[in-house]
């Protein structure tokens, strides 16, 4: 099995292959007790939970269409990092929610 990469040099976590096997899957992404994973082509990336000092809600604005444009609200959560912004797209408002409350709830603990 392959081994996901931290994003951030320093901060690896112990057992990430265990860890990424028990994590949580909302959209594409992986959440667990210690690291976020993004998919990254066909390997996995991951920020430790521990690293993210801030998020903040966002969105972005998704325009389709000549004749008649259309234009489409979705969610974004951008986390703050030491090594600069990550931003977490996604599809549903619902699936922002769970992962902010996944968030809270580990830097709390």
């Amino acid at each position: 099995m392959f081994t996901p990469s931290c994003m951030l040099d320093g901060m690896e976590i112990e057992n990430v292959k265990e860890d990424f096997r028990d994590a949580q899957r909302i959209e594409q992404y992986r959440v667990s007790k210690t690291a976020l994973y993004i998919p990254d082509g066909m390997r996995w990336k991951y920020i430790p939970l521990k690293a993210i000092s801030q998020m903040e809600e966002s969105f972005r604005v998704i325009s389709a269409g000549h004749c008649v444009p259309v234009r489409e609200k979705r969610p974004e959560l951008d986390l703050i990092t030491e090594a600069g912004t990550v931003h977490i797209s996604l599809e549903k408002q619902a699936s922002m929610q769970k992962l902010m409350e996944i968030l809270r709830k580990s830097r709390e603990s």
